[in-house]
C-alpha cells in the first residue's frame, strides 16, 4: 500500500475502531469524490461568473449607449464629449454635457459680453453582472450596477464645498436588470451654511429621489421628497420651505404621448422680506394633481391645484381651487408637435427666428388639433378672500373646423362654442384700485395725503363700475360684480342680452335704412 494512502487509512481507522478495512476505504473514496465534485463545481461557477461578466459587459455597453442616446436627444443638453471604456468585470463611461444656451439666453445674455456656458462632466463606473453587488454582500442579480461621479470646474467645486464640505453634492446609483429595466436612486445630502459677517444662514435638509424606468423608456415612475430648506439674510429677510414631494407615474400611449398622473405638494412656505417694500407671506398645503388619459386616438388631460391657506401681510386668503381640462386633443398630432418643438429647441435661434419657427409649426402640424373638435375648460376657479369669494368657470370648443376657415373669420366664429361665468366681490376691486394708486403715487417719500388719495381712487372705481353696469358689461348684485357670456353658432349673449358682432352691425344699419 502506498505510504500516503496507508497513513490516511490508518488515521481514519483510529476513529473507527473495529471497522472493516474495506468499509473505511470505501468511505475515504466517497469523500474524495465529494471534494473533487465540489472543486469542479466551484471551478465551473467561477468560469461561469467570469464568462457571464464578460458577456454582460458586452450587453451593458449596448444598454448604456441606448441610455446615452436618449439623454443626448433631449432638447436641454449638448453632448460635448463621450467616451466608453469596456473592461472584463467593469467599464467606465465619461460624458461632458453643456446646457443648451437657448434655454437661458434671454435671461443672462448681455450686449458686448460673452454668454456664460454651463457644463458638467460625469463618469459612470459600471460593474457588470450577473452579481455586480457581490462585494457589498448583495446577491441579487443585475445586468449592471452603475455609480455616477460628477466632476466640476475648480470654481464650481470651491463654491459647492462651502455648503457640502467633504460630502459629494449628489449621489446617483443606477441598477439595471437583464431586461434593461432599471431603478435610479438619487441623493443630495443635507448641509448647514453660515456667513458670520453678512449674517447669511441656510439649512438644506436634503433630497431623496427614485426613478423606476422601463428599458425602452416607455414607462417611468418618479418619486422625490425634500424635507425642506430654510434661509435668512440679516438685512433682507428670511424664508422657509417645508415638505416638498413629487410623484409621477407615466407610460407611453399608442399615440406616442406619455400618459399617467403627476402629484406634487408643498407643505409650507414662509417668506418675510425686510428690504424695500416689506412683505410677510405664509402658505400652507399647496397641491397639484395632473392626469393625462388616452381615449382612442385622442388625449384628455386635467389639472387641479388646491391651496389650503395663504396669509399675506396679516390678511388670510383661501382655500382656493383651480380645475382645468383639455379634452379631445388628437394624440398623434400632439406627439408630432412635441417632436418638432424638440428640434426647434436644438437650433440656435434668436427671438424673431423662434417666433417664425413656432408660427410655421402651428400652420404645418397644428391644424389636426383644430380639425378634431378640441375642448378647453376651466371647470372651477374659486378663491376665498377677506372680502368675499372670487368665482369663475369657462369653456371653449371648436366643432367642424376646416383649414379654409382660417381665411373666413365669420365661418370660424360660427363654429366656436364658448361660455363664461365670473363673479368678484366689489370690495376686492376697490382694494386693488387703492393698492395700485398707492404704488403709483404713494411711497415713503411722497407728499400726497393718503386719505385724499384713497378717496379719489374710490370715486374713480365707483364711476367705472356704474359706467360698466350701464353698458351691460357687468351686473351689480349687492356686494358682487358679475358677468356671464356665451357664444354659440355666431350668437353672442352678454348678461342675458344679445350683442351684435362687428360684422353684423353694418347689415343691421342697412336694414334700418
Amino acid at each position: 500500500m502506498p505510504r500516503n494512502l496507508h497513513a490516511e487509512f490508518k488515521s481514519v481507522a483510529v476513529f473507527r475502531v473495529g471497522a472493516c478495512p474495506l468499509t473505511v476505504l470505501k468511505d475515504f473514496t466517497v469523500k474524495r469524490k465529494v471534494v473533487l465534485a465540489s472543486s469542479l463545481t466551484f471551478a465551473a461557477l467561477a468560469i461561469a461568473y467570469v464568462g457571464g461578466s464578460y458577456f454582460a459587459g458586452q450587453a451593458v455597453e449596448k444598454t448604456m449607449q441606448k441610455q446615452h442616446d436618449w439623454l443626448s436627444n433631449l432638447p436641454y443638453f449638448i453632448v460635448k464629449s463621450h467616451n466608453y471604456q469596456r473592461g472584463w468585470f467593469s467599464s467606465t463611461e465619461t460624458t461632458t454635457l453643456q446646457v443648451r444656451p437657448e434655454l437661458y439666453r434671454f435671461l443672462l445674455e448681455k450686449e458686448g459680453q460673452p454668454l456664460q456656458k454651463f457644463e458638467v462632466t460625469y463618469t459612470n463606473h459600471i460593474k457588470h453582472g450577473p452579481l455586480p453587488l457581490l462585494t457589498q454582500f448583495n446577491f441579487l442579480p443585475y445586468k449592471a450596477a452603475v455609480n455616477t461621479e460628477f466632476a466640476f470646474s475648480a470654481d464650481t467645486q470651491k463654491f459647492l464645498a462651502k455648503f457640502f464640505g467633504e460630502q459629494k453634492p449628489i449621489t446617483i446609483e443606477n441598477r439595471i436588470s437583464f431586461n434593461d429595466d432599471g431603478i435610479v436612486r438619487l441623493s443630495v445630502p443635507s448641509f448647514e451654511y453660515e456667513e458670520a459677517l453678512s449674517g447669511i444662514k441656510a439649512h438644506w435638509k436634503g433630497l431623496e429621489a427614485t426613478l423606476d424606468y422601463g428599458g425602452d423608456f416607455n414607462r417611468v415612475t418618479l418619486i422625490a421628497n425634500a424635507p425642506g430648506i430654510t434661509g435668512e439674510a440679516k438685512t433682507k429677510g428670511q424664508f422657509a420651505l417645508a415638505d416638498f414631494s413629487l410623484k409621477m407615474q407615466q407610460v407611453r400611449g399608442t399615440s406616442g404621448i406619455m400618459i399617467g398622473n403627476t402629484d406634487a405638494k408643498i407643505g409650507k412656505l414662509d417668506l418675510q422680506l425686510i428690504e424695500g417694500t416689506p412683505i410677510k407671506l405664509n402658505l400652507e398645503n399647496l397641491t397639484y394633481a395632473g392626469d393625462i388619459k388616452e381615449a382612442g386616438e385622442f388625449i384628455n388631460g386635467s389639472a387641479k391645484i388646491d391651496l389650503a391657506k395663504l396669509i399675506l401681510d396679516g390678511q388670510t386668503y383661501g382655500p382656493a381651487v383651480l380645475i382645468a381640462e383639455a379634452n379631445h386633443l388628437h394624440g398623434k398630432t400632439l406627439a408630432k408637435i412635441g417632436d418638432e418643438l424638440s428640434l426647434i429647441q436644438k437650433q440656435n435661434l434668436d427671438s424673431e427666428q423662434l417666433t417664425a419657427a413656432l408660427t410655421h409649426l402651428a400652420k404645418t402640424h397644428g391644424l389636426p388639433l383644430l380639425q378634431n373638435d378640441p375642448q378647453l375648460a376651466i371647470k372651477k376657479l374659486e378663491v376665498k378672500l377677506p372680502d368675499g369669494k372670487i368665482h369663475f368657470t369657462g369653456e371653449v370648443g371648436l366643432k367642424g373646423f376646416v383649414a379654409a376657415d382660417l381665411d373666413k373669420p365669420v365661418d370660424l366664429v360660427n363654429k366656436i362654442s364658448a361660455k363664461a361665468d365670473f363673479a368678484v366681490p366689489r370690495k376686492v376691486v376697490e382694494t386693488l384700485a387703492l393698492w395700485q394708486a398707492r404704488n403709483v403715487f404713494g411711497g415713503p417719500d411722497t407728499q400726497v395725503d393718503l386719505d385724499s388719495l384713497d378717496f379719489l381712487a374710490g370715486q374713480f372705481v365707483e364711476g367705472q363700475i356704474n359706467r360698466l353696469a350701464e353698458q351691460n358689461l357687468i351686473r351689480v348684485e349687492g356686494k358682487l360684480l358679475a358677468t356671464t357670456a356665451s357664444l354659440n353658432k355666431g350668437i353672442f349673449i352678454l348678461n342675458g342680452i344679445k350683442v351684435p358682432l362687428p360684422w353684423e352691425t353694418p347689415a343691421a344699419n342697412s336694414e334700418a335704412k
